[in-house]
């Protein structure tokens, strides 16, 4: 009796580790898509399986553990550069995980999805990848390579949406009139151009149509200043207040990891601190700064950086309200592709802001301070790169 007890016990402990072994997820594909700055990365596995998802730099990377998996028969397990990856590695790392090593072109935004098997017959795995710096690349190198440093103006509001009131002047009429001031003068300087995403009272919208939604003129603000090639998107606006005596002149940017929309699951990948956020990539250190692109260099909030310089010129010939920017999330700045501020000139409604507006002289003063700013920037972003 005492042999048939031993016997069965045997079987059930037996039958545990073998549905136990039958259990274990399979990774049985590997598959990637890829657009010009995003890609996805997505692994078909037999079954639900645990997962560990962490990032690293030097070089950059994402690593994922899956945890009680095997490798499908006759899986690739070594992958070449495709869109943003430069690289993926698979292995089993131990008796309980397999390891998948993706290096990355460079610091990105992720996310990873986790998709249950119906109706499709695999359990997937989605790995979404897109670029995270690219605005801030593009505005440091074009601030001191060859190449002309373009401007996109955009006068905010304008047709239906007549923003701020004064009791002189309306908000989308005096941004107008100081955007065309701006253009100009940045058109004087030998390294810039410039050009408005309105230059008329309309209210930009797709397509040219005549009549679209805020959010869709928002965006569409954005893709001209895309369209146009733009490094640097500046939008220009006029504020208004219930206390009437608040004045002054705000500069609003964002950080690069604050430019993920709203209520995203995208995270950015591990990036150690630096005492510069601009500097150039090993690889293109002997490079002549008159040649380099984004590609060389490694940059980060620059719409902060560049925001910084125009304050610091702007507060000697214009009251501030607050001395550094302030980060908010306006549509406008949240475009990853292309650096942008957003300057609130002063309060129309506060009187002696809005007559310190309204006199042509003073535009002038904004406008020359904020082109100084832009060259103050290209001035220190020079001798930063410049640093061995």
């Amino acid at each position: 009796m005492k042999k048939q007890t031993t016997f069965i016990l045997f079987a059930v402990i037996f039958s545990f580790f073998a549905n136990t072994a039958e259990s274990k997820s399979i990774l049985k594909d590997v598959r990637i898509n890829q657009s010009e700055n995003e890609t996805r990365l997505v692994l078909d596995l037999s079954e639900k399986v645990k997962y560990k998802l962490f990032t690293l730099n030097r070089p950059d990377r994402i690593v994922i553990d899956l945890y009680q998996a095997d490798l499908g028969k006759g899986l690739k397990t070594n992958f070449n550069k495709a869109g943003l990856i430069n690289g993926i590695r698979i292995a089993r790392n131990n008796s309980r995980r397999i390891r998948m090593v993706i290096e990355t072109s460079e610091i990105l935004f992720y996310r990873l999805s986790a998709i249950p098997k119906n109706p499709n017959p695999n359990h997937r795995l989605v790995i979404d990848l897109k670029k995270a710096f690219e605005g801030s690349k593009k505005v440091a190198a074009s601030s001191v390579n060859r190449k002309k440093f373009i401007v996109a103006i955009d006068p905010g509001h304008g047709g239906k949406d007549p923003g701020a009131q004064g009791s002189q002047v309306i908000e989308k009429e005096l941004v107008l009139k100081i955007s065309k001031k701006l253009k100009k003068l940045i058109d004087q300087e030998k390294t810039m151009s410039a050009f408005l995403i309105r230059d008329n009272d309309s209210f930009p919208c797709p397509d040219n149509r005549s009549n679209c939604r805020q959010q869709e003129s928002l965006s569409e603000r954005i893709t001209r200043a895309k369209e146009g090639k733009a490094d640097l998107l500046i939008s220009i606006h006029a504020d208004a207040f219930s206390d009437r005596s608040v004045r002054g002149a705000t500069l609003y940017a964002l950080s690069d990891s604050r430019k993920i929309r709203r209520g995203s699951d995208y995270k950015v990948m591990y990036r150690p601190k630096t005492k510069n956020n601009v500097k150039l990539k090993s690889t293109s250190s002997r490079k002549s700064l008159s040649r380099v692109t984004g590609d060389d260099i490694d940059a980060q909030d620059q719409s902060i950086e560049i925001g910084k310089h125009i304050l610091k010129e702007m507060k000697k010939d214009v009251r501030i309200r607050k001395k550094t920017p302030r980060e908010a999330e306006f549509a406008v700045l949240k475009s990853t592709s292309v650096a942008s501020v957003l300057i609130e000139t002063s309060y129309l409604s506060n009187k002696d802001d809005e007559k310190f507006l309204i006199n042509p002289r003073n535009q002038d003063k904004i406008v020359e301070a904020i082109v100084r700013g832009l060259k103050s920037y290209s001035a220190t972003t020079r001798k930063d790169l410049g640093k061995k």
